[in-house]
């Protein structure tokens, strides 16, 4: 009888496991990306460095952030405004925001992707008009991204490029990644300003089971029973 148990134990975990791993297949729609919220860290740096005040160090981004290119000379540690996730990026979900305003963050906000933040006395998210799409070979479509500011519902971006790298080389479950998407500004008084995101994080996946397995642990069950009920 515990021999039976055994074996009836096993072919489910077997069913189960091979369920488990034969739909985890990279990148799918049912990813999430989280990121770690940007911080300020010290960064030093010589007296002669281009923008090094004195001796002193420069402060930059570490973790996740958005930049402007305001002044047109390339990306610098000042242009740059630290996120951190809200709900991070479905893969495949479109996801909207709302609610920003003009001013400090006032719990007014519904974020989606990203936690709100400041930028030039507005308050603004990130979202997507259409669904972020990426794969392991290292191509993420963004050209769905898009923020909300300062009151204005939607400024829609016009994507250059981007890339995504995993630790693992699949980018399986719990991979920790890094995105780094380039654009345009298209709209708000801001046409020409380059823009770019920079996600630092790890990749999670909901795992379902197919129906078929459920069905058949549940026949093993079946039998089992049956086979227990001759031997009483």
């Amino acid at each position: 009888m515990q021999d039976k148990k055994s074996i009836l134990a096993i072919a489910i975990s077997l069913a189960l496991g091979t369920a488990s791993s034969s739909s985890l297949s990279a990148l799918t729609n049912s990813a999430t990306l989280d990121f770690t919220l940007g911080v300020n860290e010290p960064e030093s740096c010589p007296v002669t460095a281009p923008n090094c005040k004195f001796s002193y160090p420069n402060t930059d981004i570490v973790g996740s952030y958005f930049a402007m290119d305001t002044n047109g000379n390339g990306i610098e540690a000042s242009e740059k405004t630290p996120i951190g996730s809200f709900n991070g990026i479905h893969l495949g979900t479109s996801q909207s925001a709302g609610g920003s305003h003009s001013g400090g963050i006032n719990g007014a906000e519904s974020p989606n992707i990203d936690a709100p933040w400041t930028f030039f006395g507005g308050t603004g998210m990130h979202q997507t008009t259409s669904p972020v799409t990426a794969t392991a070979g290292g191509a993420v479509n963004m050209s769905g991204w898009n923020v909300a500011w300062n009151g204005i519902s939607s400024i829609p971006l016009v994507q250059t490029g981007g890339s995504i790298t995993c630790s693992t080389p699949s980018c399986s479950n719990s991979s920790n990644y890094t995105i780094d998407g380039a654009f345009h500004v298209n709209g708000a008084g801001f046409t020409t300003v380059a823009y770019t995101v920079h996600l630092e994080g790890h990749i999670s996946y909901t795992i379902p089971v197919p129906a078929a397995v459920w069905l058949f642990g549940s026949g093993l069950l079946g039998l089992f029973g049956i086979a227990r009920e001759k031997e009483i």
